[in-house]
């Protein structure tokens, strides 16, 4: 994959876009889809994008929709909205420590410290069945979030996102009613303020 080429609009808003990066949407992107929405870009070239929505959780058991898997005692039991595209499709995301390696016989595409998509889920679920590997590593998701050529850019330019790259996995540990302030919160600055503001400008 190729990056985009710097183009800085100032402290907060570039466009330079990678996998890996999350976006944070602004208080100005009112799309109910999207509103304090936390985006994990998962792939970026010249043709699009592709992230996954990070900070909606379901209510549906995972359990419920993948046959044979057992939740009991798994930190995330449900699956999340990854965003509004194919919702009939999951998504997968795998998340080790910062410093861990997947399997290098894996079909897996790292896009961060400690995260990883796989690129066969069918694969990555017999393993689990199988006992090969670990269902707690792993988040599912319906759907997904994307954009055609140069769309995200414009966005980004309209000051509807910002791009945070602080530690991934920190940040997916925080609680998701909490993601968006705490992505917003360690960047300093405007996005600072913009994480204490109440949901509807004119409540006090």
């Amino acid at each position: 994959m190729q990056d985009d080429q710097d183009t800085p609009l100032g402290p907060f808003f570039e466009p330079v876009i990678r996998p890996g990066d999350f976006l944070v949407a602004t208080p100005s992107l009112r799309d109910p889809h999207f509103f304090r929405s936390v985006i994990l870009i998962c792939d970026h070239d010249v043709g699009g994008s592709f992230g996954l929505m990070v900070n909606r959780p379901t209510e549906i058991p995972i359990d419920r929709v993948l046959e044979d898997f057992d939740a009991e005692g798994v930190k995330e039991r449900c699956l999340q909205f990854g965003g509004p595209v194919d919702q009939e499709k999951i998504f997968a995301l795998c998340q080790l420590g910062t410093d861990d390696e997947c399997d290098p016989d894996a079909a897996q595409r790292k896009i961060g410290a400690g995260l990883f998509i796989p690129d066969d889920l069918q694969e990555t679920l017999d393993k689990i069945r199988d006992g090969k590997d670990a269902l707690q590593n792993y988040r599912f998701f319906l759907g997904y979030t994307g954009w055609g050529e140069g769309q995200l850019q414009q966005e980004i330019s309209e000051q509807s996102w910002v791009i945070s790259r602080g530690s991934g996995i920190r940040l997916l540990e925080t609680p998701a009613e909490q993601m968006w302030a705490a992505a917003l919160s360690e960047m300093g600055g405007e996005p600072l303020l913009w994480s204490m503001m109440p949901p509807e400008p004119d409540w006090n």
